[in-house]
């Protein structure tokens, strides 16, 4: 009879347990901000030329790239980066600034055990010095358009399965979760 209380004891903590962890693991916005920071630039060059050589160009870096998560009604990542580049037009060069303010859909992929962030809008921008912003607008679809399709194909974060928590969600996991701050990766392992 011992036994069977204990056994019941047992299955009882179990399920609690797996209750408890039914949102296994929360990737935090600071954790988001360090990936574009350090390991974008090793995954897709973030400087390039766009426009028509010798008329119209704008050799650019694009940097200081960062992220609010789950701030807005829509439960979006918002994310913000600033263009610096040199614009030449009608043989003149001029140095030109833009920040960039875009807004994503977290995406998990339960095959790759990836997260990704899908369909960047690119909401607001302002140039500095402003007296370029007409010449720059026509550059910003090809901007926006290159950040969209990397983010689309590259994740922001990859489970480890090497590490027990990472793996059980990365084998159970069904969604996420943005909240103010963090995406959680919610399981199902009933």
């Amino acid at each position: 009879m011992k036994i069977l209380h204990k056994f019941a004891a047992v299955c009882v903590a179990s399920m609690a347990m797996l209750s408890a962890n039914g949102n296994l693991l929360s990737i935090s916005e600071q954790e988001i901000n360090d990936y574009l920071a350090t390991k974008l630039a090793e995954k897709i060059p973030l400087q390039d030329k766009v426009g028509v050589p010798h008329l119209f160009e704008l050799d650019y870096h694009l940097h200081s790239l960062t992220s609010q998560i789950g701030r807005t009604e829509e439960k979006k990542v918002a994310i913000s980066g600033v263009v610096d580049g040199l614009l030449k037009a009608k043989g003149k060069k001029y140095d030109a600034s833009i920040q960039l303010n875009m807004d994503t859909t977290p995406y998990y992929d339960p095959q790759k055990g990836a997260l990704f962030l899908k369909d960047v809008r690119l909401l607001s921008w302002s140039a500095t010095p402003a007296k370029y912003q007409a010449e720059l607008q026509m550059f910003l679809p090809v901007l926006a358009d290159g950040l969209n399709s990397f983010l689309n194909s590259t994740p922001v974060y990859t489970l480890d399965e090497n590490k027990a928590k990472e793996a059980m969600v990365k084998k159970f996991g069904k969604a996420i979760v943005v909240e103010n701050g963090n995406i959680k990766l919610e399981t199902a392992i009933f």
